[in-house]
């Protein structure tokens, strides 16, 4: 008897196997209750980071692109995917945008002064290990 319920189990598994969808690990959106993906958790800090050490702490400017959008390839996620389309925009917004513009997570109505600017890159910097660890990190590169 248990043969046969072994047999049956094992007879049914490639029509299970057929209807399951594998996950799609190259987005940001998850449903409730699904598993969260973290390798890009961190992504969001990482541009900050890279930005602040060269537009606060005068690290050597250095193309964003490749590191940035180059870690996501590695990962299995190609240019088609929302993970890779949300960090190309990303990037986008941050290589043309100056300090404040940062400052007022991009949103170019909010008004700030160059102090209370001065102040949120400080802040910032102070929150992210301060210029000595965001230039290094800027330096070592991201996903090497």
């Amino acid at each position: 008897m248990f043969r046969y319920l072994c047999g049956a189990l094992f007879a049914s598994a490639p029509f299970a196997a057929a209807h399951a969808e594998s996950a799609n690990f190259c987005r940001n959106s998850f449903n409730p209750n699904e598993a969260v993906e973290s390798r890009f958790m961190g992504l969001e800090y990482a541009l900050i980071a890279h930005v602040l050490a060269e537009k606060y702490c005068g690290a050597e400017p250095s193309p964003m692109r490749p590191r940035f959008l180059g870690y996501i390839e590695k990962q299995g996620c190609d240019s088609g995917t929302e993970i890779y389309k949300d960090v190309e925009a990303a990037i986008a917004k941050m290589e043309g945008a100056g300090l404040k513009l940062l400052a007022q997570n991009g949103n170019p109505k909010l008004t700030m002064s160059d102090e209370q600017v001065q102040e949120w890159a400080s802040t910032a910097t102070k929150e992210l290990g301060g210029c000595d660890a965001l230039k290094k990190a800027h330096d070592a590169g991201f996903g090497q």
